[in-house]
């Protein structure tokens, strides 16, 4: 008898002991994600080539600390990427766990069906990356607007075959940036959803990593991109809500469409809300862009990890 009941105990003790090290490991691989989450700040475009420069560095330092950025979306001539300047900006940043992607696009793009240009300026990052494999870029934000070509004006048929030749063209983007080990993201607007649905969610399912979506409306920033953030979650990519932060009247802008006016603290709360909203752990945000938000954090002297904590 008391063979047995030993025998039950230790069962019982052994039991006890494989519960309490799956819940350690799963306490631990929760804690990890809660970490990364936090640790995901927000994107910063950055369309001039000045900002990878050394005299620029203690600004970039200062905008980075600031703003909470984690990722960079930087544009790189030929001649830049091939620079020490680059590798410099590139190191700088990546000591410092900011991740830097390659910014690149224009319209005309969305004509090439083989994506022939595209997947040369791509090419041009993986180049640079074989040739720098301790400091690499970590993809490309590919902003490419069909929408602004004449096609798109024209409707029907025409539209419609413009942007089969875009998502052709992204498609055959994504794959080539795969194959080099690079991330994808494509820059969208906020109205596919409602003009092209199926080109969005040709995108989003097989023609990117993630779509960066360019919320440039305050009136519903949830609604604008409740759809984007719908078949994110159902082909499970990450998506970006797009801040704009340039001056009303600037490039056809109106206060509605920008924080500049508002202020970096009402930025922050939007972001805060939609991440509560959406609850998508794969939903982040990012400014457009750094000279703007530079000019907005000297003026305001705020910091987002102070508000947003």
């Amino acid at each position: 008898m008391k063979k047995i009941i030993m025998l039950l105990i230790c069962i019982i003790l052994t039991i006890c002991a494989a519960v309490a090290v799956v819940f350690v490991i799963n306490h631990n691989k929760q804690s990890k994600a809660q970490d990364t989450q936090t640790k995901q700040g927000f994107g910063m475009f950055s369309w001039d080539t000045s900002a990878i420069s050394e005299e620029e560095q203690e600004n970039m330092r200062q905008c980075i600390r600031q703003a909470n950025v984690t990722q960079i979306y930087q544009q790189f001539s030929d001649d830049t990427l091939e620079s020490e300047e680059a590798k410099g900006f590139v190191k700088r940043l990546k000591e410092n766990n900011i991740q830097v992607y390659a910014l690149l696009g224009e319209a005309e793009w969305a004509y090439e069906t083989d994506a022939k240009t595209l997947i040369g300026e791509i090419k041009r990052v993986a180049e640079y990356n074989s040739n720098n494999k301790n400091n690499s870029i970590v993809g490309v934000m590919v902003d490419v607007e069909p929408y602004l070509l004449d096609e798109w004006d024209e409707e029907g048929d025409t539209r419609d075959k413009l942007m089969e030749d875009y998502l052709e063209c992204i498609k055959n983007a994504y794959q080539y940036a795969k194959e080099n080990g690079l991330k994808f993201f494509v820059c969208v607007p906020t109205f596919y959803d409602v003009v092209c649905e199926n080109i969005l969610e040709g995108l989003i399912d097989g023609a990117c990593d993630g779509v960066a979506v360019m919320n440039y409306n305050r009136s519903d920033e949830y609604g604008q991109i409740e759809a984007e953030v719908r078949l994110s979650r159902e082909h499970n990519k990450d998506i970006i809500c797009i801040y704009e932060l340039q001056k009303a009247e600037e490039h056809d802008l109106e206060d509605i469409n920008t924080y500049a006016g508002e202020g970096l603290e009402a930025l922050w709360k939007s972001a805060k809300n939609l991440k509560e909203r959406f609850g998508y752990s794969k939903l982040s945000f990012a400014y457009h862009y750094y000279e703007p938000l530079k000019e907005m954090l000297a003026e305001e002297d705020v910091s987002a990890k102070d508000f947003m904590n």
